[in-house]
């Protein structure tokens, strides 16, 4: 008599012996694989958009095709055969096993889908254009951008005459007082753009729009401009030039008054504003193209600016915004190049009086000057000189670029971000605006907004360092450890040779545990930038997470050796702090409080700096520990009321966080410390390397909760490094 078995035992046998589990399994274990292997791989080789997709979609369908081919084959050594009934099942058993199982195929499938949908286009990334789409459209009244004007000749070689005419006519609008302009680095981002213009409008947050074209045929020329309303996409005004092509300087100047006239009649109430302008236009377009390459923020293109400047300068050599762009590229390059800040301070300290000496009014002097006093720490200087600069030109964006950094070092959180808003307004699409906003944004508790900015931005400059350098930067400040790794790489792809690049991808081995990786590229950085400071400050670090405590003193002690006896207060102290840090850590208690000490600035009224909590916090752990607890616990109450002004300004940050969670541990508080540091945790601190080292959590060494959460993050950076190492080999492979 045959045995009879239940359906679900039955089933479990079927599926067992025809191996419909395993193969399925092993399916997706492999589909998991490949989709991984295709996320890291898409925006290195700039694989198409549609591939990703069509791979997900294949490969869900490949589901129920390996269950049924598992279900009725069998691949043996000798060949694949056609798998026998056991009987197990009767018919109508074998319908609903099948039913069933498409179903669980089907829902597999789906969960892949809905996962990867979401790796391979997020939708928290929208298009800029997108975005402003969707929001209430508030521009200026008297408002326009001046689109880059289109080469319609048909060989094609009007292109740079079409951008000079384009720039000399953005130009003259922005000296007329009353009328907002948007800003080149802005609208020139729609050079080959197609789009709806009242989309490129709502964008740029202005209601009208300038764009025109330029057509060339024998020694004649024509071109053609109209102003169109943002709201409703009507012409409001338009005119045709005709021309004969004999100086094409002469021609621009000529008609780009022409229109800029005729667009001022179009508006009510404006006139024109007191400006500093050469009369030689050759002059001025060397100046002009300078700023652009300036605003790329290479060394490579820092330097192209230098020469166009000189070159402004061999044109007139009384134009001074020349002069104080001479200056702000010699201070940038202090930043992103190779020269150190005391140099450089001294190559512009000259350009800007030279500036100010012909024209005393000049805003590009003043923030030249400002940022020199920012470099060195004079914040109150600093922010007057770039105040007088937005005073006198409100539409020069690099002044309230650079008082933004001020307030926003200072800890001025909500100030900075009142002027970064106002600068956003007249330069939308403004990468270092837009960077910096992000990171108020963050500072103050909402990364996921910042991302959401810079990645629409993203989308329209795929290729922008400068937005890859900081989102990587930020991705791993707030514990996306692994998308943090995959920006900074995808930067130095882009840039091998940039400092910042390197110095970025660097910091990120380090925090990920790597630092034999961190030092190699570090030193292949310094090879060609040797004074770079991001890349110095970036080997110093390195040196101390490896514990070379005796080598990262001597590094500091050259720096100090190289700035001479003119090293500014501000420098003083930081070398101060970072022989302060190695001194405690190696137990000289009286050299480490006296170098400690030294560091905190008395006379500096910081709204917050992470910084100076730890510089005073570390002088009162140091004060506590040779027994002069009456001076440690003045400085702590000093560092409590840093943290307290700062959550009044709007703080709220990991690091905040730790912060707090060092204060309550040196106040003997170890259940708050540890409920802060949790907070940290949650947030995204993932800076193991400082946790080990710091002597100010000693009190909760022994403290389970510590202990586990320490591991949790040794696991977290051990599991993301082992993931981006595997990824780095699949990419070497491709």
């Amino acid at each position: 008599m045959t045995e009879r078995h239940s359906f679900i035992s039955a089933t479990l046998a079927e599926l067992n012996r025809r191996k419909v589990l395993r193969t399925v399994g092993a399916y997706a274990v492999g589909v998991f694989v490949l989709l991984q292997l295709m996320d890291a791989a898409v925006e290195p080789l700039r694989l198409p958009d549609w591939l990703p997709t069509l791979l997900v979609v294949l490969l869900i369908l490949g589901f129920p095709v390996v269950f049924l081919l598992a279900w009725h084959l069998d691949i043996r050594s000798d060949g694949i055969h056609r798998t026998q009934s056991a009987g197990l099942l009767t018919r109508s058993q074998s319908t609903i096993l099948f039913s069933i199982m498409l179903v669980a195929m089907g829902g597999l499938a789906y969960g892949f889908y809905q996962y990867y949908a979401g790796v391979f286009q997020s939708t928290s990334l929208q298009a800029p254009v997108q975005v402003a789409a969707e929001r209430e459209f508030t521009a200026p009244e008297n408002s326009i951008a001046v689109l880059p004007f289109t080469d319609m000749s048909q060989e094609s070689d009007q292109g740079q005459f079409a951008a000079g005419m384009s720039e000399e006519i953005l130009n003259l609008l922005a000296q007329v007082d009353g009328l907002n302009v948007a800003a080149r680095t802005s609208s020139f981002a729609f050079r080959d753009n197609e789009g709806d213009i009242r989309e490129i409008g709502r964008l740029l947050n202005v209601r009208t729009v300038l764009e025109g074209s330029i057509r060339k045929s024998g020694d004649r020329i024509r071109l053609t401009a109209q102003l169109i309303n943002v709201e409703d996409g009507f012409h409001i005004w338009s005119k045709i030039y005709d021309r004969d092509m004999t100086d094409i300087f002469e021609i621009q100047d000529e008609v780009a008054s022409s229109i800029a006239t005729a667009l001022v009649d179009s508006f009510e109430g404006l006139t024109a504003k007191p400006e500093s302008r050469t009369d030689s236009i050759a002059a001025a377009q060397a100046y002009r193209t300078g700023r652009l390459h300036w605003w790329r923020r290479t060394p490579d293109e820092l330097q192209k600016a230098i020469e166009l400047f000189a070159k402004a300068l061999e044109h007139d050599a009384q134009y001074a915004p020349a002069y104080a762009a001479m200056a702000d590229t010699w201070l940038l390059i202090s930043l992103y190049g190779n020269i150190t800040t005391i140099k450089a301070t001294q190559k512009a300290q000259a350009m800007i009086e030279k500036a100010l000496a012909i024209d005393p009014n000049s805003a590009e002097a003043f923030a030249a000057l400002g940022l020199a006093r920012w470099q060195i720490g004079q914040y109150d200087a600093a922010e007057s000189a770039l105040r007088q600069a937005v005073e006198l030109n409100e539409d020069y964006i690099p002044a309230q670029l650079w008082l933004a950094g001020v307030l926003g070092e200072q800890g001025r959180y909500p100030e900075e971000h009142l002027v970064l808003q106002q600068a956003m307004q007249r330069d939308p699409l403004n990468e270092l605006l837009m960077v910096n906003y992000a990171q108020n944004l963050s500072t103050r508790g909402d990364w996921q907004a910042g991302r959401d900015i810079l990645g629409g931005l993203l989308q329209l400059r795929p290729d922008s360092t400068i937005l890859l350098r900081f989102m990587a930067k930020m991705e791993i400040y707030n514990g996306n450890l692994v998308e943090g790794w995959k920006l900074a790489n995808r930067a130095y792809q882009l840039a091998p040779d940039n400092p910042e690049d390197i110095a970025s991808l660097a910091r990120t081995w380090v925090l990920l545990g790597d630092v034999e990786e961190a030092e190699r590229l570090v030193l292949e950085g310094l090879e060609s930038a040797g004074n770079n400071q991001n890349l110095l400050g970036t080997y110093w670090m390195t040196l101390m997470v490896a514990r070379r405590y005796e080598e990262a003193e001597t590094l500091v002690r050259e720096w100090i050796a190289e700035a001479g006896d003119d090293l500014p207060e501000t420098m003083k102290r930081r070398f101060d702090f970072q022989l302060g840090m190695i001194a405690i850590i190696r137990g000289d208690l009286p050299r480490a409080r006296d170098l400690l000490i030294s560091a905190i600035n008395d006379d500096e009224v910081l709204a917050y700096s992470g910084d100076a909590v730890m510089v005073v916090t570390l002088a009162a752990l140091a004060s506590e520990q040779l027994g002069d607890t009456e001076t440690a616990e003045e400085m702590l109450s000093d560092a409590e009321r840093k943290i307290r002004r700062a959550r009044l300004n709007g703080v709220d940050d990991p690091g905040i966080y730790y912060n707090e969670a060092i204060l309550l541990t040196m106040q003997s508080q170890p259940e708050r410390a540890m409920q802060k540091l949790n907070e940290a945790y949650q947030r995204g601190f993932r800076e193991q390397w400082v946790m080990d080292i710091d002597g100010r959590l000693a009190p909760l060494r022994s403290h389970p909760e510590f202990l586990a959460l320490m591991e949790q993050i040794r696991n977290e950076v051990d599991q993301a490094r082992t993931e981006i190492e595997t990824l780095s080999q699949v990419l070497a492979q491709l």
